[in-house]
């Protein structure tokens, strides 16, 4: 019911009492007329009329004596008074404690219908981004097979890096939120050297880059230097085109790569590193890596029999930054609400992966991600852009129902006013009945 129908309604109830209180000050008016016994010759006032009227009432009211139990009923003037006001003030107070009411009531149901429908907003984004990283990972996951079948399977190797580009290039519809694939190989010191005869580089390390990022425009692999001698490398040697800057780079001399691998070898599942700015670009992105093995291993196969049938690591890059962004804008309403996304593994310390930090303690959503590591947490927060609307129609809907209150109150406190007024015209009037009848026995007596 809009408030127009809520005044509309509250105006014809308040007309009607209003009738219906003239109607009952008329009645008792007259009954206080005909009951006071103003007949006739007595009064003059009203003559033949007045008994006329006098028989008239009383076979309305069935000779009832109204001003007799009004009296009864209400007591006397001053009490009647006093207990008006009390009545009336009472009757104000709790009307307005109830437009409160309706006031903080409805309010608080926009409030909840606002919280509603940012969780369901919030919840389709992080569902749509949780289920498309789902789709790159369990692709990425299957390519490790590809390459555990046709390059450390076949003998000479069936992949290259122009045939590893191509495939990634028109394979990328399946890994929507991938900005690159790469395959770094597991190599041990007595294997280095044959390695770089066959590819034709050298085995470069990139914890120098890490330290000292450079602008895309000033990256040279060939003037990086070359990675230190250790025990084992995992230079990559193949690599989609757009991540291709990456290739003879050692993972295990990066910091992020070098804790994710290691994990992702010993565990047999895919590994997220936390995030960090990627190199050539400088944009926060992530890596999820899979270990490839040389044979099926069984699930419950050790860490160290792990270790040892590893042949190389295969890895996604996920620009986090652009690839939200490109998601967000395949929904319609994506100019309604804020988004962040964070990595909480560290929850006194939340990385930000995407959106710009606010400050603002509103309305707040917050969404729990799964991107397939156990040992990693992800939430997504939302909140409007906008502050919330004033409740205008709350504040309508309660201003209105105290207005149509207050105005039966007035209603009522006229009515009594014009009874009281009538009253004491009764009185009056009762008290030229006595003058006109002492009046009349002194004629007589003269």
């Amino acid at each position: 019911m809009s408030l127009l129908h809520v005044l509309g309604f509250g105006l014809k109830v308040a007309h009607l009492f209003w009738i219906l209180s003239c109607s009952i000050v008329s009645v008792i008016s007259m009954g206080w007329l005909i009951d006071g016994e103003i007949e006739g010759s007595k009064m003059g006032l009203f003559g033949n009329g007045g008994k006329v009227w006098h028989k008239f009432w009383e076979k309305i009211m069935g000779n009832s004596k109204i001003h007799h139990h009004y009296y009864l009923y209400i007591g006397s003037k001053k009490v009647r008074k006093t207990w008006w006001r009390k009545l009336l003030l009472a009757w104000v107070i709790g009307w307005f404690l109830f437009s409160l009411w309706i006031f903080w009531y409805m309010s608080s149901q926009a409030t909840e219908k606002r919280k509603d429908t940012l969780a369901s907003m919030c919840d389709e984004r992080a569902r749509m981004l949780q289920d498309q990283f789902n789709v790159s990972m369990n692709h990425i996951q299957a390519m490790s097979v590809l390459i555990s079948t046709f390059h450390h399977g076949k003998n000479p190797s069936a992949i290259d890096q122009g045939t590893f580009a191509r495939y990634t290039e028109r394979t990328a519809f399946e890994r929507p939120l991938t900005s690159g694939v790469a395959y770094a190989v597991r190599v041990l010191h007595s294997e280095r050297e044959k390695i770089e005869k066959q590819q034709g580089w050298t085995i470069k390390r990139m914890d120098i880059l890490e330290q000292n990022p450079v602008h895309k425009d000033d990256y040279n692999p060939a003037l990086l230097e070359p990675s230190p001698i250790q025990e084992e490398y995992a230079p990559v040697i193949f690599a989609q085109d757009t991540i291709s800057h990456v290739v003879s780079l050692d993972m295990l001399s990066g910091k992020e790569d070098r804790e994710n691998v290691l994990s992702a070898r010993a565990s047999g599942k895919g590994v997220l590193t936390a995030p960090f700015k990627l190199l050539k670009t400088n944009r926060l992105g992530v890596i999820l890596t899979f270990a490839v093995y040389k044979t099926d291993l069984p699930i419950n196969a050790t860490p160290d029999e792990r270790i040892q049938a590893t042949d190389g690591y295969l890895g996604g890059v996920f620009d986090i930054e652009s690839l939200v962004e490109k998601l967000l804008q395949q929904l319609a309403s994506k100019q309604t609400i804020l988004v962040n996304v964070y990595d909480t593994t560290n929850q006194s310390c939340p990385i930000s992966m995407y959106g710009l930090n606010v400050s603002d303690n509103g309305l707040e959503h917050i969404s729990s991600l799964n991107f397939g590591d156990p040992f990693r947490r992800h939430e997504m927060r939302c909140r409007f852009k906008q502050k919330p609307p004033l409740p205008l129609l709350a504040m309508m809907t309660s201003i209105g129902i105290l207005v149509i209150a207050l105005l039966i109150g007035h209603i009522f406190h006229a009515t009594v006013n014009r009874i009281a007024k009538v009253e004491d015209d009764y009185h009056e009037m009762m008290e030229l009945k006595k003058r006109a009848e002492a009046a009349d026995v002194a004629k007589s007596q003269v």
